[in-house]
C-alpha cells in the first residue's frame, strides 16, 4: 500500500460542491458540546471534592491522573477505530465517562477518586478519538474546514459556559454538578447510538438501520484498508499538523491555565480579576473566530490559514509575557486566542485530507490527538521551570517559539485542500443561438 496522497479526498474536477454539512457532523458537534460542558461544570468543584478527601497538594494528582490516562489510552482507541469500531466505541466511551463522573460524589477515599478519574480519562480518550474519526468520515472534502470549525465551536463553547454552570449547580448541592454531568453524558451516549449514517458517498442511501450502518463502516475498513502511521508521517502536512497541535496543547491547554494566572498575579495589582479577564478574552477570541476560520480553511486553503493562525498565536503569547500594562496584556490574550481559533480547523482539516474518508486512520488520528496532550503536559512543566530559573518573559518567549516552529513546518508543506474546478472557458459568439437557449444582449 503506497503512501497516501496529500490530496486524497480532492473533489473531481467539475464536481458539485456540497453547501450544507451532513447531519452527522451537527450531531457530533452537539455531542462534544455536552461533553465539554460537563467537563467544565465539574472543574471548579473537583478540586474542592479532592481537598475534602486528601490534602490540597493531592489535587494535582487527580488532575494529572485524568490526562495521563488519556495519553496512555489514546493509541489503544486509535487501534479500535482502525478495526472499524468507532461507532460502537463512541457511546461506550461516553457511558464510561458518565459512570465515573456521577460516582465522584460517592467516593469516600482519595484512592477511589483517583481510580474514577483514571477510568474517566480512558472514556474521554475513547470518545474523542472515535468522534474525530467519525467526523473525518462524515465531512465532504470541500467542507472539512467548516466541519472542524463547528466541532471546535462546540468544544470551546462548553469550556466557557461549563464552569459557570458548575458554580450555579453547586449552590443547589455540593454533589449536583457531578450528578447532573453524569446524567447528561449518559443521555448523550444514547444520542451517539442513534448517530445518522456515516461513511463514503452512497453509504447513506444503502443503509436502512443502525446495524446496517455499522456493517457498512466495518466493510469500508476491510475493503479500503487502513492508513498506517508510517504512511501519514511521510506527508509533510501531517507532520506540520502534529507540530501545530502540539503548540496548541502547550500554549492554549497548558500555559493558559497554569502560567498565565501566576504571571498576572505576580506582575499586576488585582491580578486575580485581571487573570480571569485575560483567560476569558483568550476563549472569546477563539470561539468568535471559529465559524470564519472553518470557511477560511475551505476557501483560502489549509496551509495559508494555518500560517496566519500560528503567526497570530505566537505573537499573542509573546505579547502576554512582554506586556507591562493591563491593556496590552488583554489585547495580546485576544490575539493569541484568535490565532489559536484559526489554527484548529486548518490543521484538523489537513489531517482529514491526508487520511481521506474511505480508509480507516485510527492510529493517525490518535497520534494527532496525543500531540496536543503531550503539549498540555510538557508546556506547564518546561515553561514553569524556565520561569523559575530565568523569568516569566523568558517562559512566554519559549512558549511563543513553539507556534513559530510549527509555522516553519507548514511553510515546507504543500496544500492538501480539494482541487478547485477551473473556470469554464468563455463561449465563442455565434450568429445563431442554440435551440431553447437565451442569448446575452
Amino acid at each position: 500500500m503506497g503512501a497516501p496522497s496529500e490530496a486524497t479526498a480532492s473533489a473531481p474536477t467539475g464536481a458539485a460542491v456540497p453547501r450544507r454539512l451532513p447531519a452527522s457532523v451537527r450531531v457530533l458537534a452537539c455531542i462534544v458540546l455536552v461533553s465539554s460542558l460537563c467537563a467544565g461544570a465539574i472543574a471548579p468543584v473537583l478540586t474542592v471534592r479532592t481537598a475534602e478527601l486528601a490534602s490540597t497538594a493531592a489535587v494535582s494528582g487527580v488532575v494529572s491522573a485524568f490526562f495521563l490516562a488519556r495519553l496512555l489510552f489514546t493509541p489503544v482507541a486509535g487501534r479500535l477505530v482502525s478495526c472499524g469500531l468507532a461507532r460502537r466505541m463512541l457511546p461506550a466511551g461516553l457511558l464510561l465517562m458518565a459512570a465515573c463522573t456521577g460516582a465522584v460524589s460517592l467516593a469516600d477515599s482519595y484512592g477511589q477518586l483517583l481510580v474514577l478519574r483514571l477510568l474517566g480519562g480512558v472514556g474521554s480518550a475513547t470518545f474523542t478519538v472515535c468522534a474525530v474519526a467519525l467526523l473525518v468520515a462524515s465531512a465532504p472534502a470541500a467542507l472539512r474546514g467548516r466541519a472542524f470549525g463547528v466541532w471546535s465551536v462546540g468544544f470551546e463553547s462548553g469550556t466557557v459556559i461549563g464552569p459557570l454552570a458548575g458554580v450555579g449547580l453547586v449552590t443547589l448541592a455540593p454533589s449536583a454538578p457531578f450528578a447532573v454531568a453524569g446524567v447528561c453524558l449518559a443521555l448523550t451516549a444514547v444520542a451517539a447510538v442513534l448517530l445518522p449514517a456515516v461513511g463514503p458517498p452512497g453509504a447513506k442511501e444503502s443503509v436502512k438501520s443502525v446495524e446496517s450502518v455499522k456493517s457498512a463502516e466495518e466493510d469500508v475498513v476491510r475493503n479500503a484498508g487502513t492508513v498506517r502511521l508510517r504512511e501519514v508521517l511521510a506527508a509533510p502536512a501531517y507532520r506540520a499538523a502534529l507540530l501545530s497541535n502540539f503548540a496548541v496543547g502547550w500554549g492554549a491547554y497548558g500555559i493558559q491555565v497554569s502560567l498565565v494566572p501566576l504571571f498576572v498575579t505576580a506582575r499586576f495589582t488585582g491580578g486575580s480579576a485581571l487573570s480571569a479577564l485575560a483567560l476569558s478574552l483568550f476563549a472569546v477570541g477563539g470561539v468568535a473566530v471559529l465559524p470564519l476560520a472553518g470557511r477560511l480553511a475551505d476557501g483560502w486553503g489549509r496551509r495559508p490559514s494555518a500560517l496566519l493562525g500560528l503567526a497570530l498565536f505566537g505573537a499573542g503569547l509573546a505579547g502576554i509575557g512582554l506586556s507591562g500594562a493591563p491593556f496590552p496584556l488583554l489585547a495580546a490574550a485576544l490575539v493569541a486566542g484568535t490565532g489559536c481559533g484559526i489554527t484548529g480547523p486548518a490543521h484538523g482539516a489537513a489531517v482529514a485530507d491526508v487520511v481521506g474518508p474511505h480508509r480507516s486512520g485510527g492510529s493517525a488520528l490518535a497520534c494527532f490527538q496525543v500531540s496536543a496532550d503531550v503539549g498540555a503536559v510538557a508546556g506547564p512543566l518546561v515553561a514553569g521551570l524556565t520561569a523559575q530559573a530565568l523569568s516569566f518573559p523568558a517562559a512566554f518567549l519559549l512558549t511563543a517559539s513553539i507556534p513559530v516552529l510549527a509555522l516553519l513546518a507548514w511553510l515546507r508543506a504543500p496544500e492538501t485542500g480539494p482541487a478547485r474546478a477551473p473556470a469554464a472557458p468563455p463561449q465563442s459568439r455565434t450568429t445563431h443561438a442554440p435551440p431553447h437557449s437565451r442569448t446575452t444582449p
